[in-house]
């Protein structure tokens, strides 16, 4: 891949959802039109509507510049993670490449966000935040239901032996005190983030260096992420690196196929 200057982090290849996703997306009750739900919480005027409309559609502009950059990183990637032998320098920076498009559209998602939360009035502003305490608290509990799920299960048809399956189990359980760790401290600066999306001016000098903390953090997530992944791929026989393989791709396709894209233009119509 030719490595092109890039600047820096967000999620807009979920544009639409990113800069709408703080701005609240805490809509159990109709997931398939979360702006709706939004729009009727928030009790939005028809210039407010048109203003957030006008700046989403933007964001999904903005996302689409990098999307190929992103597949291109995705994919050498996994050959690196399911080579034979571990090249760190190389994982690293393709991770740092990808950071750096990811920060930028998180900047740009950032000031799109900081221009919605000033369309609305105070009391709308009070709403939005006591929806999403109250997503936070309903994810928190999502989050220990997922906890009692063993990240064993995705290897359960790919008939391990019990060698395999320990050595697995012992790389998720050195992980995992760390990732905790991480977690928890990229959460704080997240919140770091939002506080200064949610003032009156956006501080971009302010915004820029909490984001870097972040990258930091996230950097040494996925760095371990893609190492235990490695290492996984190879305690697998031929015919179990196959069906992996297999089982990746229909996540993927499901994640990110057609269906997801036939939802978001459904979303932006309704909206």
């Amino acid at each position: 891949m030719k490595r092109k200057l890039f600047l820096s982090k967000a999620l807009i290849a979920m544009a639409a959802t990113a800069a709408i996703s703080s701005i609240a997306v805490q809509a159990h009750e109709r997931p398939e039109s979360p702006m709706r739900a939004v729009f009727k919480k928030l009790d939005l005027t028809d210039q407010q509507k048109l203003d957030v409309r006008t700046i989403m559609k933007q964001s999904k502009e903005d996302g689409k510049i990098y999307k190929q950059d992103l597949k291109d990183i995705k994919e050498q990637l996994k050959s690196l993670i399911r080579s034979t032998d571990w090249d760190q320098e190389a994982v690293v920076s393709l991770l740092e490449t990808e950071q750096e498009i990811k920060a930028q559209l998180a900047l740009g998602a950032a000031t799109k966000r900081n221009a919605i939360w000033n369309t609305l009035t105070a009391e709308q502003q009070q709403k939005l935040s006591a929806m999403d305490e109250k997503g936070k608290n309903r994810k928190g509990k999502k989050a220990k239901g997922d906890k009692r799920r063993s990240p064993m299960k995705m290897f359960k048809r790919l008939d391990l032996t019990e060698e395999q399956s320990s050595e697995i189990k012992a790389l998720f359980k050195a992980q995992k005190t760390t990732m905790d760790t991480q977690r928890e401290t990229a959460k704080g600066y997240r919140q770091q983030a939002q506080e200064i999306v949610r003032s009156e001016s956006f501080d971009q000098d302010a915004w820029l260096a909490v984001s870097q903390k972040l990258q930091a953090v996230q950097l040494e997530m996925s760095t371990e992420m893609s190492s235990v992944r490695h290492q996984i791929w190879n305690i697998l026989n031929q015919e179990q690196q196959a069906k992996m393989a297999k089982m990746e791709e229909k996540r993927e396709h499901r994640k990110g196929g057609d269906r997801g894209d036939k939802k978001r233009r459904h979303q932006d119509d309704e909206a």
